[in-house]
């Protein structure tokens, strides 16, 4: 088998992650009757189900820098206001942004390690978009680390709070929040 029947199977383990709160959904069974394959033709690709889904978390945290990327070259998007890309992403897909940042795994991208080996593409986008701004004098010298752990732990807060219900706002006037909020920090901080 190839790599395309791997990238299949982490597809569809992603797929099943995003419908569902529960993780156990992703089962080798499921996983396997979504790409049309036996669940024993998995383990030709993947040892056992853990393997698969650190496979597939690593897919997906790429796909969590794309909402960066898209979000940095958005013209409203004025210095670090390009954190819309992770509350987009947790909007878009709240089931696997639940699994990706609230589950305990052994394979989970932690601060500092993440961003010192440069695994967590995401954390190191802002860790650059952090350090570029205090170059520039947008916010004052500190350590570039650390200020970048205070940011997302600000736009992960929010998140958290409005996907768990805590916040009663429409997905508009919760994104308005969000960017107002940010504002307010990063002056703080400038």
């Amino acid at each position: 088998m190839s790599a395309t029947t791997s990238q299949k199977i982490c597809t569809a383990a992603l797929e099943l992650l995003d419908q569902s709160e529960d993780p156990a959904t992703a089962s080798m069974r499921r996983i396997a009757g979504k790409v049309g394959i036996t669940p024993m033709a998995l383990y030709r690709h993947f040892p056992n189900r853990e393997a698969l889904l650190k496979a597939a978390t690593e897919i997906e945290y790429q796909r969590i820098a794309d909402y960066f990327k898209v979000s940095n070259a958005r013209g409203d998007a004025t210095g670090l206001r390009g954190m819309r890309g992770y509350l987009d992403y947790a909007l878009d897909h709240p089931n696997l942004f639940r699994y990706m940042y609230f589950s305990q795994r052994a394979d989970v991208l932690a601060f500092p390690d993440a961003l010192k080996t440069g695994k967590s593409p995401s954390l190191k986008m802002l860790h650059v978009a952090v350090s570029g701004a205090m170059q520039q004098g947008k916010l004052r010298a500190d350590d570039v680390s650390e200020t970048s752990l205070t940011i997302w732990a600000h736009a992960h807060g929010l998140v958290t709070l409005y996907l768990s219900g805590r916040i009663l706002l429409s997905r508009r006037q919760f994104t308005q929040l969000f960017l107002r909020s940010m504002a307010r920090l990063l002056q703080g901080l400038g």
